[in-house]
């Protein structure tokens, strides 16, 4: 009778709340507005987290290998996850400022080489110009029988205290403007840095909240859903992991490929064309054409004769990686086909552009993987619900 009371209430407050959601959506909205704006450093630190405990793991147990010897009653050597975390945001930092280093003086040297060629072009387009029978001349002619007369009466005519009232008007909108990016600015690195700060305190002490979080699900919900919950917050974690972890690698492998190969045929802008490709990289498909038409079109402003050699170097080496290095160091990470991964990229895309592209791949490997599990225990009990032949078979 208490059962059939709790799920006759709970029918009742669902349709209430249901109704109230939708008369009432846009209250619902901006409760929710404020209240992802309140947990927004929370749940940015956990994302935060997440993706910087695929290194911090990685060097965390290389320390731990390395000083197994110091291990005292099996428990681990303590230090190793401060000094993990410590060399996580240096190898960040370090990748960071070496892609910079590589990158402004390549972005400044061609931004200089298009700058003089266009300089170089000038003479020869309006000599074209002149040819095809245009006034190249007509513009100073204007300006050098411009009647200086005229131009004082148009000055006089102007209503200078309108003018400065105009001007005193929009001086307090650009200010109101000015104050609001600045206040947006600070809210944005405000937002950031309590992120960091949680995600800091994440990986400090990830088992104990781990620990609490299998606590709370296992005492708010029935133990074959908290084990399933469980079980997707495992499989994603392992996903993402092996899917950063070889996208990193791969990335790396193939613009120190493409840096080495476009030095050696000496094409122009290696450096700033490989650091285009490592970051590129990321975007499945996308990335590889988007990289290589910009290297493209920088070796044509240097030197147009090197632009078809540069397309076929380029291809060269990424024929290379996607034939013998992908598959080994990517390969099946992630266990998905490359039809659903077309799909991944494709829904991705246009649901959340190039972020979507890149994270709805593992996303659609969870997916997949959850769903072939469930398929299998369908059909397992399927099948054993079903009675053999020799069960079936008439007696004799």
């Amino acid at each position: 009778m208490e059962k059939h009371t709790k799920q006759i209430a709970a029918v009742v407050f669902g349709g209430i709340a249901f109704y109230f959601a939708l008369t009432q959506f846009s209250v619902l909205m901006g409760w929710l507005g404020r209240l992802l704006a309140i947990f927004l450093p929370v749940l940015v630190g956990g994302v935060l987290a997440f993706f910087l405990n695929v290194p911090m793991s990685g060097i965390e147990r290389g320390l731990q290998k390395v000083f197994a010897s110091r291990k005292k009653n099996g428990r681990r050597v303590r230090w190793t996850r401060p000094v993990s975390l410590v060399l996580t945001f240096l190898c960040i930092a370090a990748v960071l400022a070496v892609g910079v280093m590589m990158l402004i003086p390549e972005l400044t040297r061609s931004v200089m080489g298009v700058y003089e060629e266009i300089q170089r072009s000038l003479p020869g387009f309006f000599r074209w110009m002149q040819e095809s029978g245009f006034d190249t001349g007509l513009l100073e002619t204007q300006l050098a029988g411009m009647d200086f007369q005229l131009l004082m009466e148009q000055l006089a005519g102007i209503n200078y205290r309108e003018l400065l009232s105009q001007m005193a008007s929009g001086a307090g909108n650009v200010l109101g403007t000015v104050m609001g990016a600045v206040s947006a600015t600070v809210s944005v690195f405000t937002t950031a840095l309590f992120s960091l700060v949680v995600a800091i305190y994440i990986l400090m002490d990830k088992e104990n909240l781990a620990r609490q979080f299998q606590k709370a699900l296992r005492a708010y919900l029935r133990p074959a859903y908290a084990d399933q919950v469980l079980h997707v917050c495992s499989l994603t974690r392992e996903t993402f992991s092996r899917f950063l972890s070889g996208q990193v690698l791969e990335s790396l492998i193939l613009g120190g490929l493409m840096f080495l190969a476009l030095s050696a045929f000496r094409l122009p802008y290696a450096s700033l064309i490989a650091v285009l490709t490592t970051v590129c990289a990321f975007i499945p498909y996308v990335g590889a054409f988007l990289s290589c038409g910009v290297g493209v079109v920088l070796t044509l402003l240097a030197d147009p004769m090197q632009a078809l050699l540069c397309l076929v170097v380029y291809q060269a080496v990424q024929f290379i990686e996607n034939q013998f290095i992908y598959p080994r160091v990517v390969g099946s990470s992630v266990g998905l086909a490359p039809f659903w991964t077309i799909v991944a990229v494709l829904v991705g895309g246009e649901a959340l552009g190039v972020l979507g592209m890149i994270f709805f791949i593992p996303c659609t490997a969870v997916v997949y993987t959850l769903a072939r599990e469930g398929a299998n225990r369908r059909l397992a009990r399927r099948s054993a619900a079903e009675p053999s032949p020799a069960e079936e078979a008439p007696e004799s």
